[in-house]
């Protein structure tokens, strides 16, 4: 009863929403999917048509309902029974005073499901996009498509399961009519072998030269005054249409320690740029000038004891690239520290992924602090075995930030990631950083909602 109940209320809003679209009718939707990088796509995109156009985004929205919701400029607040009445009982409201004027609608597009609500083709009811990135597929949410996969070797089948999440994403990208624009990450093979035949004008991007745009080259600079990471691009001979190839250019993002995975995001705004008629320098000045990350997303914020926190806590995604980024500090003078968190939601692929970040882990970090049963269960014999008394196991996330508040030193880099669900590693950022009465702009999570249920969750 709940679930059909819950289903009529999705429906309800899905119509409102559909109904208010309709009165930007030549506004053009970009629609984002991937595993990873999704909201930072979206990020880079707005700040390099902003610059031209109105552009409205789906800044805190990728799902069922908060897409309709965000379209329809709604909100919810706590998700209580009377949250929910509200916003059913100003959808129409909405739709007969809400008047926003915009020429391209950003919307990030996340699935967790093969099965409605929760897949792309229930999306794909509610917004039709014109334009679709396609970033990667990986291994999140893989739980919900395990019974899909039979097989039982349990890295054969993992690799069936990311190839059927990628073929649930691809649909954003097949189903695009052939006036359609396709942008795609050439660099996964997922991602490619699941878009071929594409009617739609498509365009890629990736380290390859045979790319339309390749990826050259991405440094990061950290010193005490600097945080700063570069990306160089290229537009290939081959695709005279977009104009401006064969010349290398450089993007630079202060205030990020970005891994190199974020080359995506910029490569796919820079093509959208272009085929929106803004020159590469146009381009490069609206990233510089206005690229922003929410919080929880690769942010430097200063710690106690002159120490500095890599800040990645939002979720898990991503971990093995954060890893690869902190390793690759390679003139880094001080000690390099990691607070890990679960990676949820993995289902048969949970052991593989855990053992296979503990084997990386234990080659990089100086010491090392987990929360959660399956960093505790998978990971931390690895860590054990190779880290010898450098390791340390906590129950949760306050915990660990009190303990290892007490062990920060001048000059200590910490990165701290995983999962959000019951792991909130952002509230031992809180008791580590510098700077407390920041904590509500620079921590992810920090609204009276989630407060909420961290404190009916986290142990004290």
């Amino acid at each position: 009863m709940k679930q059909k109940l819950g289903l009529l209320v999705l429906y309800y809003l899905r119509f409102f929403a559909r109904l208010q679209l309709k009165k930007n009718k030549n506004c053009k939707i970009i629609g984002i999917t991937g595993s990873a990088g999704k909201s930072s796509t979206r990020n880079a995109i707005y700040s390099v048509l902003a610059s031209k156009y109105r552009v409205k985004a789906s800044f805190k929205a990728n799902s069922e309902s908060g897409i309709p919701l965000d379209i329809l400029g709604l909100e919810m607040h706590d998700y209580s029974f009377l949250d929910w009445l509200r916003v059913l009982f100003l959808a129409p409201l909405k739709w007969l005073t809400y008047h926003q004027k915009f020429d391209y609608y950003i919307v990030e597009m996340g699935i967790d499901s093969p099965n409605p609500p929760k897949n792309m083709e229930f999306l794909l009811n509610i917004v039709q996009p014109k334009i679709a990135v396609f970033l990667n597929a990986g291994a999140s949410h893989a739980f919900a498509f395990d019974h899909l996969v039979k097989e039982g070797d349990p890295t054969t089948r993992q690799e069936k399961i990311i190839k059927a999440i990628a073929q649930e994403k691809a649909k954003l990208i097949l189903t695009l009519p052939k006036s359609g624009l396709a942008l795609l990450n050439y660099d996964d093979p997922n991602v490619k072998k699941s878009c071929q035949k594409l009617e739609a004008e498509t365009y890629s991007f990736g380290s390859n030269n045979f790319c339309d745009l390749q990826i050259v080259e991405h440094q990061t600079q950290l010193t005490a005054s600097v945080v700063k990471t570069i990306f160089v691009f290229k537009v290939e001979n081959h695709y005279s249409q977009l104009g401006e190839q064969n010349k290398n250019f450089k993007i630079e993002i202060t205030n990020y320690l970005l891994p190199k995975h974020y080359a995506y995001s910029f490569a796919a705004a820079i093509l959208i740029g272009l085929k929106a008629g803004l020159k590469i320098t146009e381009i490069k000045t609206a990233l510089e000038k206005n690229f922003t990350l929410p919080p929880g997303r690769a942010s430097i914020i200063k710690g106690q004891k002159q120490a500095l926190i890599l800040d990645s806590s939002y979720n898990a995604s991503s971990m093995k690239d954060m890893i690869e980024l902190m390793a690759s500090l390679k003139n880094f003078s001080g000690r390099k520290l990691a607070l890990l968190g679960d990676m949820r939601e993995l289902g048969v692929s949970t052991s593989i992924i855990h053992e296979e970040i503990a084997q990386m882990a234990a080659t990089v970090f100086d010491q090392i602090f987990i929360v959660g049963p399956a960093m505790k269960k998978f990971a931390l014999p690895i860590l054990e075995k190779k880290m010898t008394g450098r390791v340390t196991s906590f129950n949760n996330s306050i915990e660990a930030g009190k303990a290892i508040a007490a062990l920060l030193k001048a000059n200590d880099l910490i990165l701290v990631k995983g999962s959000q669900n019951t792991i909130f590693l952002e509230e031992a950022i809180k008791i580590m950083m510098a700077d407390l009465p920041l904590a509500s702009a620079l921590l992810c999570r920090q609204s009276n909602y989630w407060l909420k249920v961290k404190r009916q969750t986290i142990a004290k």
